[in-house]
């Protein structure tokens, strides 16, 4: 009884010093001035002492998944001034978690990570882009602290379906999109739906199979339908070790890829996402149902150092639409965590003149890496 009396008081004076707190934070809202304590930034705890925004009616609240650890409307520090709100929203009985940051009365960013990401593979980005966007990257279905049971359906047809939905549930009615990867596969799902391509006024699509067939060497698609492919202690770092990255990942961004990798049921819902699919399926789905919706401005961003993904793959992709681009980077796979400084300048670039000043169908852009390159 006296543990119980100790542990009850020591919550309540927790509450009490994160509502005192909270107020200090409150008026900065998700791009105010760091807050005043030790939490540190890239750090794979969160802070034990939640700071929230000034309106966490902003969005309808939903219970957080089990085993997820931030809270509808809590703040988390980005960078550079920048901070991130974090969302739990349902739709149709399924939990999105997002993190949002900038200003809302902006134009809208919607940014979607591919395999094996999170949201948080954006935060560079999301600072950069937050000075004049609202910014909002999304924790896929399957993935990070969105909703990952066992019944769900989290192929990439029902994940867009469901991305619709809280769209709609979030108010967001127009919008520029960035995806990457696997997430580029969920947005062919997005522009195929019916009324949804109007409502994305620019289109930067990174680092996955266009209208060509999928490089070589593939990844084993047939291994990644499992979970045994996923899970392991060191598959998030074997994969930053290998040659789909070129530059030294510091040890707390490898410590926080990690830990959002880490949420129990992630390795079987990945493997759920590559079940029923091909990179030939996408790629007929694609070029029958997606691309003669892509009337929006649109810019393919390829790295040219990735070993399966060349660039010569993509040299033609620029004649299939009717505005769009190609970009080769000098960079690898995960541009976004390499050089997100070259994904949010053509990302603004393309946002403002929806390629109107790029003659070019082809260009190619140098890449200012954020760590050391590898040796």
């Amino acid at each position: 009884m006296a543990i119980t009396r100790i542990l009850s008081a020591l919550v309540s004076v927790a509450l009490v010093c994160s509502a005192a707190l909270s107020p200090a934070l409150a008026s900065a809202n998700e791009t105010g001035a760091e807050p005043s304590h030790s939490w540190t930034p890239n750090s794979y705890e969160p802070y034990p002492f939640p700071y929230y925004v000034d309106d966490t009616d902003r969005y309808p609240a939903a219970k957080p998944p089990k085993g997820t650890v931030n809270r509808h409307g809590e703040l988390e520090y980005l960078g550079e001034g920048v901070f991130g709100a974090h969302w739990f929203v349902d739709v149709g009985g399924a939990t999105w978690h997002f993190v949002s940051a900038g200003d809302r009365q902006k134009d809208v960013v919607l940014l979607i990570h591919g395999h094996p990401d999170t949201w948080y593979a954006y935060r560079h980005v999301m600072v950069d882009l937050a000075r004049d966007y609202y910014v909002i990257s999304v924790d896929t279905l399957g993935y990070g602290q969105s909703d990952k049971r066992p019944e769900l359906d989290v192929s990439y047809p029902a994940v867009a379906a469901s991305l619709v939905q809280l769209l709609d549930t979030i108010q967001v009615e127009r919008f520029n999109l960035i995806t990457h990867d696997r997430g580029s596969v969920i947005s062919d799902h997005l522009i195929a739906s019916d009324g949804m391509s109007d409502r994305i006024l620019a289109f930067l699509r990174t680092q996955q199979s266009f209208d060509q067939p999928h490089g070589i060497p593939r990844p084993d698609h047939e291994a990644m339908m499992t979970p045994e492919f996923h899970r392991g202690e060191d598959f998030m770092r074997s994969l930053y070790a290998g040659n789909y990255v070129s530059v030294e990942v510091p040890e707390e961004e490898l410590a926080r890829f990690e830990w959002e990798w880490g949420f129990v049921g992630t390795p079987e819902a990945s493997a759920r996402t590559f079940q029923g699919t091909s990179f030939d399926i996408e790629r007929e789905f694609r070029m029958a149902n997606t691309v003669p919706k892509m009337t929006m401005p649109v810019v393919i961003m390829q790295g040219s150092r990735d070993p399966a993904q060349k660039p010569e793959e993509y040299f033609r992709s620029a004649e299939l639409l009717p505005n769009d681009r190609v970009v080769i980077v000098d960079a690898n796979h995960f541009i976004h965590t390499e050089a997100p400084e070259v994904v949010a300048r053509v990302a603004r670039d393309l946002f403002r003149f929806k390629n109107s000043n790029r003659p070019d169908l082809v260009s190619f852009e140098e890449a200012q890496f954020i760590y050391p390159e590898k040796q």
